[in-house]
């Protein structure tokens, strides 16, 4: 009799898990876990490549393995709730559990002003799904290694906010807007419904001071925090030929927020000046918390990709800002970019550059799948493919030439990342 299908997946977790299990303990590193005290991330040296490589390997077994397993039926009764991780994010659950302590539900009850049986309710729910707090002993809560992260750091806690208050609560009305309007778009979204109006989600956060403060740390969480090992090299950098090879060029990263890219750059890349230009509240106080080498090499400059472009320069990256509008807008994106552009200027777009379908990993493609839904239900954006990328620069201007499409890799917590590389030629 062949081998099964669920005994080949069985085989490829055990051998992989095995090349992880090796690794950490041949070089007397924790293995992941749980615990409050745990490691955030699986931190592999910079010989560990193929143990990442492992690990994602088995993920992706695994996931294939249980679908097998359980069968079609529960795709047809979902059990996922987000009310949990609303309801954590909006009392501050986190903040109100002693790291390293015990809290009753009664006493947590009293303190986020909920009755302590519906408290308990929400929390288990968290617990079993999200591994969000545990319960050490009947009645108490105390943290795990997420919840504590979550407990100490801002970022993260904001990053919660956004994806709890903006995303989840809208995806109920997604269906409804796809049948209100057709015309995709940003204005024309569940999170439209949600807020009674026509706004993007950009301006009904820039309207709330508060909400536009905790908007730049929920982007700078998910661009600092992922499962990937810091030891590694980026996703930037995996394929960094074009980067390290600019030369003496002044460098514009459009939309760079933090310039934590510029940074990353101009570590492997010393020749290149660099301009990072976003929002005024979003690059407020950056150029102060630059590392002192890189002061005289990064500068900082208000401005809104909407805008014809007026600062000259030889390369222009624009770094997973397209994916979050609908293709005309990236069209109008590109164009503004035109008036400051000389013959062979570039643009060197970062951004999703998703396979077909049946081309990448079940892992891959099933985060290419959700944040490709991510956007339609928060600003009518889209993740892309190679075709799609070729269709917005021609609409742009026939005088783009896209010279080069690279795979950066497929990272665990984002869909696959691609670098396209554009000349003008006038």
């Amino acid at each position: 009799m062949p081998e099964t299908t669920i005994s080949k997946l069985s085989e490829t977790i055990f051998r992989n898990v095995k090349v992880v299990d090796s690794y950490l303990k041949a070089n007397n590193l924790p293995p992941p876990s749980f615990d409050v005290d745990g490691p955030a991330v699986m931190e592999v040296g910079p010989d560990g490549a193929h143990v990442e490589d492992a690990k994602n390997k088995a993920i992706a077994a695994a996931m294939e393995l249980v679908d097998l397993l359980v069968g079609p039926f529960p795709s047809l009764r979902p059990l996922y709730n987000g009310t949990s991780l609303q309801a954590i994010s909006k009392w501050k659950v986190a903040q109100k559990v002693p790291i390293h302590g015990q809290v009753s539900f009664d006493d947590l009850g009293k303190q986020v002003g909920v009755h302590p049986i519906d408290l308990r309710r929400v929390l288990r729910y968290a617990m079993c799904h999200h591994r969000l707090f545990c319960e050490p002993r009947e009645g108490f809560v105390a943290h795990t290694l997420a919840s504590r992260k979550l407990a100490e750091d801002p970022m993260l806690a904001d990053g919660l906010w956004l994806l709890s208050e903006h995303t989840h609560q809208a995806q109920c009305r997604t269906v409804e807007a796809l049948e209100k309007w057709q015309d995709q778009e940003p204005t024309h979204t569940a999170v439209s419904i949600m807020a009674g109006k026509e706004v993007t989600l950009y301006d009904l956060l820039q309207s709330n001071p508060e909400h536009a403060s905790k908007f730049v740390n929920a982007m700078t969480s998910f661009a600092k925090y992922n499962s990937r090992s810091p030891n590694l090299p980026k996703f930037l950098h995996s394929n960094a030929g074009p980067f390290k090879n600019l030369g003496k060029v002044t460098v514009v990263d459009v939309g760079g927020s933090r310039g934590m890219d510029a940074i990353m750059i101009a570590k492997i890349s010393p020749d290149p000046n660099f301009i990072v230009q976003d929002l005024p509240p979003m690059i407020q106080g950056a150029e102060a918390a630059l590392p002192p080498d890189l002061r005289d090499r990064i500068k900082f400059e208000a401005y809104n990709f909407f805008t014809p472009q007026t600062t000259v320069a030889d390369v222009y990256i624009i770094k997973q800002c397209f994916h979050n509008w609908p293709d005309h807008y990236c069209v109008r994106i590109i164009k503004n970019q035109i008036p400051a552009m000389r013959p062979g200027t570039k643009i060197m777009v970062i951004d999703s550059l998703v396979p077909p379908p049946g081309n990448m990993s079940l892992m891959a493609e099933r985060s290419a799948r959700a944040y490709d839904m991510m956007m339609l239900t928060q600003t009518n954006g889209r993740e892309r493919e190679a075709e799609d990328w070729k269709n917005i620069f021609r609409q742009a201007d026939e005088r783009f030439k896209i010279v080069g499409m690279t795979s950066l890799g497929y990272p665990l917590d984002v869909p696959p990342i691609g670098l396209i590389e554009v000349v003008w030629e006038c």
